[in-house]
């Protein structure tokens, strides 16, 4: 290939102007026109999915509880309100009732 001009050949030519070139369509290139259509029916039926989604009829299902619930917590506090034991700390702890019993029997504290 030589970057030389060539001067035999006329640059510009009188005649008609180039015409895009067309080719054949194959099935791996869709028209734009296919494409609209497609993306026009996705977004219908999408559409169609969330307008009717609250008013088809649905039975829920209960879900099983699991884990800890609230007697789960109020029977570790019962228990440990109504029984004799030793704190993480090693403090001793008694019955509620046996507490307000000694309370009564002994007095509570006075200053002088």
């Amino acid at each position: 290939m030589s970057y030389r001009p060539n001067y035999s050949v006329s640059r510009y030519t009188a005649g008609r102007p180039a015409q895009p070139v067309r080719t054949a369509r194959t099935m791996t290139e869709p028209s734009l026109s296919r494409l609209m259509i497609a993306g026009l029916m996705v977004f219908l039926v999408l559409s169609l999915v969330v307008l009717l989604a609250g008013r088809l009829p649905f039975t829920p299902q209960p879900a099983p509880v699991t884990g800890n619930t609230y007697r789960t917590y109020v029977n570790d506090a019962r228990t440990l309100l109504n029984s004799y034991g030793y704190t993480m700390e090693g403090k001793v702890h008694i019955p509620i009732d046996r507490a307000m019993d000694l309370i009564v029997e002994r007095g509570l504290p006075v200053r002088e």
